[in-house]
Parts: structure tokens; C-alpha cells; sequence
């Protein structure tokens, strides 16, 4: 796994292929979230540029710091397998952005922060409701949500698109506050 652009563009990340409960988000699907994410004219109103990133499920952190390489302002990492977030500390010091990065052992259904955050990546293990893991409180006015998921399932937010690479669904949504 590599980080595609930005200013750590190439670099390799840890090597996490012993760890059988890992399911990264693939090079090509990141390539194509933040493609998607950068080119979005203003549709989800949405700048990565100085953002606050939430990466829930986060198992090596690789979509926390592609956003870090391509000009987020920080990251928080959220995972509740110790081995996965071992990666993050190890990614993180190889980057070199440990002081723009907090990592933390929960459960994503679970987790609160009084911080708000301009993005939310919420990847679950495919096995997971992600309905049952999303906390709604974390969802500011302009806060976008990307969900990578199987199913698209009904939620309380206003869905503002969906993609499809193969079998894997990115749903961008928003919660929709006057």
C-alpha cells in the first residue's frame, strides 16, 4: 500500500499483509475517493485543505493519511483492534505526522469527541451493520460522511451520491440541518 498524491506521494506504508482481519481500502478505491473528494465542484461543498479528518475503522489509517499527504489538518484514527492501530503509530512515524495525528482504541459506535471534523470516512468490516456503528452526534451542519460499504442502506442523512468500484459502494452523505 502507497499513498497516491500529495506531498507523501509515492511513499509505501507499512506492510500489514500478516494481519488477516485487515480489508484495506484498495490503492485504486482511495485513487478514486479522493478524486472524487478534490474534483467535487462544490457539489458536497467540501474542501480537503486544512480539514479535520475522522478515519472510524480505521484499520492501517491509509485514507487518514492520503488525506494528511493531500492537505488535511489533522487526522483521528478509531479502531478497536490494537494490532490495526500498532500500524497507524508505525504509518504515522514514517510519515512523520505523528503531531497532526491522534489514535484511538474504541468502538466506532461508541466514540465522541467534542471536536468537530469537516470529514468522516466510516469503513467497517463488511460484516458489520454500519447503521448500528455510526455515531450521529459526530455529524456537524458541514460535515461530510463517505461510508464504504457493500449495501446502501436507508439512513438519516441526506444522501449525496454513490459510487461504485466493483462490489465496494463509497456513499457520500451529509446530515441535512437547516
Amino acid at each position: 500500500m502507497r499513498i497516491i498524491a500529495g506531498k507523501f506521494r509515492g511513499r509505501k506504508l507499512v506492510k500489514s499483509d500478516h494481519l488477516k482481519s485487515l480489508r484495506p481500502t484498495t490503492d485504486k478505491n482511495r485513487e478514486s475517493l479522493f478524486n472524487i473528494l478534490s474534483n467535487s465542484n462544490g457539489k458536497s461543498g467540501f474542501s480537503l485543505v486544512g480539514a479535520r479528518v475522522l478515519d472510524l475503522c480505521c484499520g492501517t489509517g491509509a485514507v487518514g493519511f492520503e488525506a494528511l499527504s493531500r492537505g488535511a489538518e489533522s487526522a483521528v484514527f478509531v479502531d478497536t483492534n490494537r494490532e490495526h492501530l500498532e500500524l497507524v503509530h508505525k504509518n504515522a512515524a514514517l510519515l512523520g505526522v505523528e503531531k497532526q495525528c491522534e489514535i484511538i482504541c474504541a468502538d466506532a459506535a461508541s466514540f465522541n469527541s467534542s471536536t468537530s471534523f469537516d470529514l468522516i470516512f466510516l469503513d467497517p468490516p463488511y460484516d458489520r451493520d454500519y447503521l448500528k456503528l455510526l455515531n450521529l452526534n459526530l455529524l456537524k451542519k458541514n460535515t461530510l460522511l463517505v461510508i464504504e460499504a457493500k449495501l446502501v442502506q436507508p439512513l438519516p442523512l441526506k444522501l449525496l451520491e454513490v459510487r461504485e468500484y466493483g462490489s465496494t459502494k463509497f456513499l457520500f452523505l451529509k446530515r441535512d440541518l437547516v
